[in-house]
This record gives structure tokens, sequence and C-alpha cells, in this order.
């Protein structure tokens, strides 16, 4: 069996329309950049501070494209991830904790494990109009301990 649908035009319907004066926004809820309003991006949480960590944790890993994580990291910290990839083990997030030193700043320290190994990430991570960018990622490892000299007898 065919159905029939027919189209019906809207002549007769009117589209809500746009208040003639923008209604009034504070600084802190938009931004503006080049023109364009865009809502401030809110504070961060923990949950999204751990779920940021742990996108570059995989990243650093080489289990996620580090290409994928360019807008949320300054350049320095891209260049960083991007060097030459090596077999990494994979490293997940323990415990973290957040401070924010700034009102546009939040910064992170956790500890992560690895191999059965513990390490010590710290990160900060600023406010920019389009949303939040990681600007320090740094996963600090334990020094080799040093060989024992021998002397001679």
């Amino acid at each position: 069996m065919i159905e029939e649908h027919r189209l019906r035009t809207l002549i007769h319907y009117e589209a809500p329309r746009r208040p003639d004066r923008p209604e009034e926004v504070t600084p802190r809820e938009h931004h503006h950049v080049g023109g364009a309003r865009y809502p401030a991006p809110r504070q961060l949480d923990a949950g999204e501070v751990s779920h940021l960590l742990n996108m570059l944790l995989e990243a650093y890993d080489g289990r996620r494209p580090v290409a994928q994580i360019r807008a949320l990291v300054a350049p320095e910290v891209y260049a960083g991830l991007s060097g030459p990839q090596r077999a990494r083990p994979r490293h997940r997030t323990q415990t973290i904790h957040t401070c924010t030193p700034a009102p546009e700043v939040v910064e992170a320290c956790a500890r992560v494990e690895a191999d059965g190994r513990s390490f010590a990430l710290a990160a900060r991570f600023t406010r920019t109009p389009t949303g939040w960018r990681c600007e320090r990622f740094a996963l600090l490892k334990p020094q080799q301990p040093a060989k024992p000299i021998r002397r001679a007898a």
C-alpha cells in the first residue's frame, strides 16, 4: 500500500520575532570575540578536570591522536605531546586535587599510576573566550636511583 503525503505551505504561519533590543548581559555571562557573542565558559568542576586530564594522558600514552586535543591545549603543550611517539604504559589518574588561584585559572595535581608505579601530574587551565585551555602539563616521574659508587678496597 502506498501512502500519499502532501506538503502544506506555511503561508499563515508567523515566525516568532526577536526583540528589537538584545537582552542586557553582563560581561561575565558573555564575551565578544570578533563581533560574535559567545557564552562564557563556566567554572571547571573536579569531574571535568578529571576528564580533561585523562584525555591529555591518552594523548601522552599514544592511545589518542594528539590532533584531537589541539584546541584544548596551548601550542607549547601541543608541541610537547606531538613529539616522537614511543610505546608508553597506560597512565590512570587515581586522585585529583584542584584549586582556583585566580577567577580565570584552575590548577590541578593528580596521582597517576602506570605499571604499578605512582607519578605526580601537574596541570594549569586558563579560561579563554571559547573555553578552557591547558597551559601547562607535566608528568613528574621519579628519578632513577643513583648507581652505587664502587670504591677500590
